[in-house]
């Protein structure tokens, strides 16, 4: 049989490729091109380097190999010229020995390369930007110091010389992922954009709209949605103008608004307000849709605009995924996607994406090879969940800081009888335990969330509505309270498109309300605060329960199975009393039986699920919420917090816990921390209360 071909050349012998090297090091001045050659070498024989430099005594001879070099090399400069005796140095350490390959040297001069000319690498980016690296050149790698930026712990090192033998501290190779994007690093804010990210930073996200309905969807006879658009832009712009004022008197610098909540002349509008000293020092003006005429045949796009305080051009980037929900984007994408990468004098790699971008398993591999650390990205997205794992994946590999901001709150069509509400908005810090938060507030109305950059923690500004009824525009302003009535129980929650004639079916489920003594106040609850980056009902107080499994022998049964996966508690150290009737929960589809239990003290045999859990608490039935911080120490609270105020009671919680308290006749009102709890059950498919 006639032997094949290769269909990949072969590469030249080892002594070929190392002659090779050492007569490009041998007449080359730049040092970040010296150093981009002996990491192709290293690359190349990857194997042996990776064998041989376990070896201590190798390691050690490389290295004082390289220090011999060390005094003929010229003195550390931004901008640092190798002359001959240098060059010749250099060349004569990779010479042959049969005890010692060329391969360790290289990788030890390499990092003394890295050590002493890191500035002048950065000098040779800057003149290249806009700087588009192929497979095998060398692409800047900056690590801002996060200590002087965030007071939590990094999560991983901050570099990433664990198992990369082609890269160094300050410089990476590209691979064939610059293939797939065209991969573009732009210096030319760089002087611009340090100092964008410090202690006292706070990233907000802004969220102006309730539903679908205020958006228009123009589709074809195809399905084809193009350009959805705010349905009034007037309305939309006052809505924004309001929420990214209270973003920045909150302390907010950088401001991320969603995807296409603007249209192109509202985008430009809104770059004024970086020219304010009350405005915020960067805003990402959300995305919108546009027809370009300017770059041969016209096409259909997205794209995100940024404005910078004192730089007259907005960055741009254009969407590459388009979107087939909640809508089919009919959107064209043209050629190489692009990422560009903006580079700061402080070693921060700012990038915007849009929505499905960040989907792309390649895009965030990209991102996550060009050392991207900051990320400020407009979604519209019916779930946040999906983001988590490349969100954190950035986080994780990089130390990266996210801010995804997501629109609107609710997803669900007038049909539908559950709402479908995302969380508001996802951020990355690299000092989160779990890498990733989501913001999910009770409500739909507009609001604000906030990171605190030093702190990791989240909170969220509800701004309520500055929405007036048209028809009653001269009548007298509302009180608080009423405003507050409006906001939890007005149209956007149960108006007339939310109405249905039709059956809705209902699943069983049931909630374990544990009683005990308490000697000073009588009757006492068992409570769990749910985790704060939960997408359902974050940092509220309710009861262990879920829905009925196959399994179940009933209500109390599935009570209790709840209780043990969510809690640990051991159901023997529990006596069912009864069961109260069973209450109805459209919106999330669950008809629950409240499961009442007794125990002298109970036992906990398991661990709490942190996932679900952060403190489980009890409190006297006389009182709605702790007041005593003593109360709430039954187990260690493992999340963020978001805001200040005593967690607040669920909905269904208070009217179950009404109504025991109606039963015993027991005293007692409701205090200010039970005020602030939000509105009854909303979406999901596992029951929340």
């Amino acid at each position: 049989m006639t032997e094949c071909a290769p269909c990949v050349a072969r590469p030249l012998p080892l002594p070929q490729r190392v002659e090779s090297v050492r007569a490009a090091i041998a007449a080359e001045p730049e040092p970040l091109v010296t150093l981009t050659h002996l990491l192709q070498l290293c690359r190349d024989e990857h194997p042996v380097l990776q064998e041989r430099i376990q070896d201590p005594a190798c390691r050690a001879r490389a290295a004082r190999i390289a220090a011999g070099v060390m005094p003929l090399l010229p003195a550390q400069a931004p901008v640092a010229v190798f002359g001959p005796q240098a060059r010749g140095a250099l060349a004569a350490a990779l010479a042959p020995d049969p005890d010692l390959p060329a391969v360790v040297v290289a990788r030890a001069l390499a990092e003394l390369l890295d050590e002493h000319y890191f500035r002048s690498f950065i000098e040779s980016f800057r003149r290249r930007s806009p700087y588009q690296p192929g497979v095998g050149d060398p692409i800047p790698l900056d690590s801002p110091d996060l200590r002087q930026v965030t007071t939590l712990p990094p999560t991983s090192p901050p570099w990433r010389l664990a198992n990369r033998l082609d890269e160094t501290r300050h410089v990476r190779l590209a691979g064939e992922w610059v293939m797939q994007f065209q991969v573009v690093f732009d210096y030319g804010l760089a002087g611009a954009l340090s100092g964008l990210i410090g202690p006292d930073t706070i990233v907000a996200t802004c969220h102006p709209n309730q539903t679908l309905a205020e958006f228009r969807f123009p589709a074809d006879t195809r399905g084809r949605t193009f350009p959805v658009r705010p349905a009034d832009e007037q309305r939309q712009h006052r809505e924004i103008d309001r929420l990214i004022g209270a973003a920045v008197a909150a302390g907010a610098s950088i401001v991320v608004l969603p995807e296409l909540c603007v249209t192109e002349p509202l985008a430009a509008r809104l770059q004024g307000l970086t020219c304010r000293p009350d405005g915020p020092r960067m805003l990402v003006a959300g995305s919108y849709h546009h027809d370009d005429e300017h770059d041969g045949p016209p096409r259909r796009r997205n794209t995100a605009v940024a404005y910078l305080r004192g730089c007259p051009s907005p960055l741009t980037q254009d969407k590459h995924s388009p979107a087939d929900r909640p809508v089919n984007e009919d959107i064209q994408p043209q050629g190489w996607p692009q990422v560009r990468v903006h580079v700061s004098d402080d070693g921060w790699h700012l990038v915007l994406a849009i929505c499905r971008d960040l989907l792309n398993p390649h895009a965030v591999h990209a991102l996550t090879e060009a050392g991207a650390n900051l990320l400020l990205v407009p979604a519209m997205s019916e779930t946040m969940t999906a983001f988590g794992g490349p969100v954190a994946n950035l986080v994780g590999a990089g130390q990266a800081f996210v801010a995804v901001a997501n629109n609107p709150a609710d997803f669900s069509g007038p049909a539908e009888p559950a709402a479908r509400r995302p969380a508001r908005a996802l951020f990355g810090h690299p000092g989160f335990g779990q890498l990733t938060r989501l913001v999910q507030p009770p409500g739909a109305e507009p609001g604000v969330a906030l990171l605190h950059v030093q702190t990791g923690q989240l909170q969220w500004l509800d701004t309520g509505t500055a929405r007036p009824d048209p028809g009653r525009a001269g009548t007298a302003m509302l009180p608080v309270w009423a405003g507050r009535l409006a906001r939890l129980t007005g149209p956007a929650r149960f108006g007339p498109d939310r109405w249905q004639s039709t059956q809705v079916t209902l699943r069983a489920a049931a909630a374990l309300v544990l009683l005990t003594d308490d000697s000073r106040h009588g009757p006492a609850v068992l409570l769990t605060e749910r985790a704060p980056d939960l997408a359902h009902y974050p940092g509220q107080l309710v009861f262990p329960g879920g829905g009925a499994e196959a399994g179940d022998d009933g209500p109390a049964a599935t009570a209790l199975r709840e209780a043990a996966e969510e809690t640990g508690l051991d159901p023997g150290s529990v006596r069912i009393l009864g069961a109260l009737p069973p209450l109805a929960l459209p919106d999330s589809g669950f008809l629950l039986t409240p499961v009442l239990a007794w125990s002298a003290g109970p036992v906990f045999t398991g661990t709490t699920n942190l996932a679900e859990v952060s403190t489980l608490t009890t409190i006297p039935l006389r009182r709605r919420a702790c007041a005593d911080p003593g109360e709430r120490a039954l187990a260690a609270d493992q999340g963020t917090p978001v805001g200040s105020r005593p967690a607040p009671l669920g909905a269904v919680t208070g009217t179950i816990l009404d109504l025991l308290r109606g039963m015993l006749d027991l005293g007692g009102t409701p205090d200010a921390a039970t005020a602030g709890a939000g509105p009854g059950p909303g979406p999901g498919q596992s029951y929340h209360h």
